[in-house]
């Protein structure tokens, strides 16, 4: 990494790490199906708004008691150890993306039974790849 982006990514990070970061951009993915789905412009702008503002709005954690913390601490490791490093890991993300883009799509097409289904089945698929992450950071602290 080029060394003067240093500071800014760790400025990202850091704020990431904070549980507040973390719970509210999971609960940004259900808000902007709702968007998509309801075709509120309004809604989508906020919501991308508050994505794109969310590392400014929150501070470093004090700690890494918080599972969220971990979470972030963990993809950190993961990156850093570069994506080859877990192919098992790679194969969930990949095997994990057609289903978010499936969602999108169902919600756009105004598909409710599909829209529900696949925002239930997304975020628990990304609260698994937490869990893995947590525990990635936790076997490597």
């Amino acid at each position: 990494m080029n060394e003067r982006f240093r500071p800014i990514k760790r400025f990202f990070w850091s704020r990431h790490e904070n549980p507040g970061s973390v719970w509210t951009l999971v609960c940004a993915y259900p808000v902007l199906v709702a968007a998509l789905y309801r075709r509120d412009r309004r809604l989508l702008l906020g919501t991308l708004l508050f994505v794109a503002a969310n590392p400014f709005l929150f501070s470093e954690p004090d700690g890494d008691a918080a599972w969220a913390t971990r979470v972030v601490r963990g993809e950190q490791t993961w990156l850093d150890r570069g994506l080859r490093s877990s192919p098992v890991d790679v194969l969930f993300v990949c095997l994990a993306a057609p289903l978010y883009l499936s969602t999108l799509r169902a919600a756009a097409e105004r598909r409710p039974v599909e829209t529900a289904f696949g925002t239930v089945a997304s975020v628990l698929v990304m609260l698994l790849f937490f869990d893995r992450m947590a525990r990635l950071y936790d076997e490597s602290a």
